[in-house]
């Protein structure tokens, strides 16, 4: 049945028509707030004026060359540098020269590609390839095109100035079509893949099982290390010897702004920080000086500080000539640097002047691929392990490449040759086996007079090194200095490389890295070992 409902409602109504004293926040005691503002430093006049503008003098030098070993290589405005200084000529698999044929072929009709598929065909496999490999030919084997032998065939007609590599007669409306693809073909795989051939990156020291590179900029020359992922950032560069160029000062004016951060303290009283940094979970060490002073700007400084924007080309090295800031009131304050003169004060991003051993007045600007660099899985992997009960190393492969470029993971630690309790006869055993993928380095005292490892033999073994680093390890006259191998032992790794170029293209390179080992190993090798004939004949 129909009803009256009613209720009683509460309504504020304002004494005045001003929101200011709500807005103002008063304090009930006002000695908090003096206290307060003597302890953030107010009363001593550091709330002074902001910064209005500041006027940046700079100039800058670019890095112009790269020496590799006994090349020079001419370095243009914006080339990244890991891929002319890390790269190293590729040895193409079965399956390159299957992707290289396939990229072509989409290049041309079907009835070209078939012509070329015959004249350059990936061949079936033979009775001693490795299964892996046999299926794979089995699939393309006739339905394929060797890419890497057609880029080899149109390379050396191009030299002998001939319009096409050999290949069945084409018609004369196919010869235009073809002439391009082959033309487009070459400058992919040129520009992406760079060349096929085998040996030693340019910039590879073998004595020290790293890189060595210079790169020059105007009158200096700088050294170059990358660090342990391959990355050319500014750490990875030192001054080694030369002058700065002479060069005109160039004035920027830039407006600076507040540095932000997430989770920084609010400038405005009353205000609450966002709880999505936390701060409490920052676990520092009295030792942990940078993280300490990181944690100290974080909290108590982060918002008194203003950045300011410097465009810098990339490839380049950038000297800050003066810096002023203008602040509201309209004075100009000339800031100096903070390490004057170089080498006496504690510096960041500074690099080192070997030199003179001190820091150089520049910034190290480098076009780097440190930020977009994408890497493989190991394509191959060796471990340098000391063997200190044996007085030598070893070398062991852990990853290596099949036929078709597949990493193969092998057995870090060898099988063990301890007989097993059994009351039959025992049989007198020379040796124990040793792993395949275990290759012995032994000391050898050189001319000089100091101790180097070279490649050791097995009696009655028959290993092979599979991987391009024990190879080279393994090489006739080769001496790796005792020194390079420490207690703590390498582990060497092949990558594949990619990164985009400042111009939107793909660059695709294989690199080197070096990492610290897991300690040192034994290979269970004994000499003159009692084996029961039981587990002997097992």
């Amino acid at each position: 049945m129909p009803s009256i409902t009613y209720w009683s409602q509460i309504q504020p109504s304002p004494r005045t028509p001003s929101v200011a004293n709500g807005l103002a926040a008063p304090v009930r005691d006002p000695a908090w707030f003096l206290s307060r503002q003597w302890q953030l430093g107010e009363f001593q006049g550091l709330d002074g004026g902001s910064p209005a503008f500041v006027r940046i003098g700079s100039h800058v030098t670019p890095i112009d060359s790269a020496t590799l070993g006994a090349s020079v290589i001419p370095l243009s405005s914006g080339k990244l540098l890991e891929p002319v200084v890390e790269a190293e000529s590729l040895e193409p698999d079965l399956s390159t020269r299957v992707e290289l044929g396939q990229s072509f072929e989409t290049l041309v009709a079907p009835a070209i590609a078939s012509l070329f598929r015959a004249a350059y065909p990936i061949a079936r496999a033979t009775a001693a390839a490795d299964p892996a490999e046999a299926r794979f030919r089995s699939i393309c084997a006739g339905r394929a095109t060797d890419g890497v032998a057609l880029y080899q065939a149109a390379k050396a007609a191009k030299a002998e100035y001939k319009a096409l590599p050999p290949t069945p007669t084409l018609s004369a409306t196919q010869i235009p079509s073809a002439l391009d693809a082959i033309n487009a073909f070459i400058e992919w795989v040129e520009s992406t893949w760079g060349t096929f051939a085998t040996g030693e990156p340019p910039s590879w020291d073998p004595s020290r099982l790293d890189y060595s590179a210079t790169v020059t900029a105007g009158g200096l020359m700088l050294s170059v290390e990358p660090d342990s992922e391959n990355a050319l950032d500014w750490y990875a560069f030192d001054v080694v010897s030369g002058m700065a160029p002479a060069s005109t000062t160039a004035m920027t004016s830039v407006i600076p702004g507040h540095v932000r951060f997430r989770g920084m303290p609010n400038p405005r009283w009353w205000d609450f920080e966002s709880s999505a940094t936390d701060f409490g979970a920052l676990l520092t060490d009295t030792r942990d000086l940078a993280k300490l002073l990181f944690a100290d700007f974080l909290l108590i400084h982060g918002d008194d500080w203003y950045l300011t924007r410097l465009d810098v080309p990339s490839g380049s090295l950038c000297w800050i000539d003066s810096l002023t800031v203008t602040d509201v009131f309209g004075s100009a304050i000339a800031i100096p640097r903070a390490d004057a003169p170089p080498g006496t004060s504690w510096t960041m991003f500074s690099t080192t002047d070997q030199s003179s051993d001190s820091t150089a007045p520049f910034l190290v600007a480098p076009a780097s691929a440190a930020a977009a660099l994408q890497a493989s899985s190991p394509l191959e992997e060796v471990h340098l392990l000391r063997d200190e009960t044996a007085d030598m190393a070893w070398a062991i492969e852990r990853i290596v490449e099949d036929p078709i470029g597949n990493p193969i993971t092998l057995s870090p630690a060898p099988e063990s040759t301890t007989p097993t309790d059994s009351p039959a006869a025992l049989a007198y055993q020379l040796a124990t086996a040793l792993p395949a993928n275990w290759f012995p380095l032994l000391p050898f005292l050189t001319s000089a007079g100091g101790l180097a490892l070279v490649a050791g033999t097995v009696e009655g073994s028959s290993q092979t090194p599979q991987t391009i680093l024990v190879k080279q390890l393994s090489s006739e006259g080769f001496q790796l200095p005792q020194h390079e191998v420490s207690r703590s032992g390498l582990r060497l790794q092949r990558v594949a490389c990619r990164t985009r170029t400042p111009d939107g293209g793909a660059t695709l390179w294989v690199a080197r890295r070096r990492h610290i080992g897991a300690g040192e190993a034994s290979s269970g090798l004994r000499y003159d070992q009692a084996q029961s004939v039981a587990d002997k004949q097992s």
